[in-house]
């Protein structure tokens, strides 16, 4: 198992599950129910920001909704694509504004920031963004429109 070494950090310390919010330790106990088991069984393996994590996949550090968040810039052939974990939460809101932060983000400011930027790179390169918070089929491409962005979700058909 991968993760940002920082992310790992915030969510693996008992300090800061113990000064967490009471409705926030559940984050905290689930992460530490999950990853544990691979550190103990040494199947753990985390990463700086900005690590290659196989030729091809690069750990961009876009920190804001939580200390350590990562997105993943994947390249291949000349074709790029931002998998963007949590950054976008609400695309039918945050692609036309994308200043709409969640009360999830650990740090606002920061999270804003994060997403404008990845969003505006998207745009600018035409490259492709996947995001497990969008709408089926959850990649596509983003256009600059006015102050905002539009999502354009890559054509789905099924196969006969």
């Amino acid at each position: 198992m991968r993760a940002s070494k920082l992310e790992a950090d915030y969510w693996l310390k008992p300090e800061n599950l113990a000064k967490a919010a009471a409705d926030a330790k559940d984050g905290f106990q689930h992460a530490q129910q999950s990853i544990n088991p691979y550190i103990q069984a040494g199947k753990f393996s985390p990463f700086d920001n900005g690590a290659t994590l196989v030729p091809g996949i690069l750990a961009v550090a876009t920190h804001g909704h939580t200390p350590g968040h990562t997105s993943y810039l994947i390249e291949s052939q000349g074709d790029k694509m931002m998998v963007l974990g949590d950054l976008v939460h609400f695309g039918a809101v945050q692609f036309p504004k994308p200043t709409v932060a969640i009360k999830f983000d650990s740090d606002i400011p920061a999270a804003v920031k994060q997403r404008q930027k990845v969003v505006h790179d998207a745009a600018q390169g035409g490259y492709w963004m996947a995001a497990a918070h969008l709408s089926f089929p959850g990649i596509g491409h983003v256009r600059a429109e006015g102050n905002g962005y539009v999502w354009l979700p890559a054509n789905y058909s099924v196969p006969r």
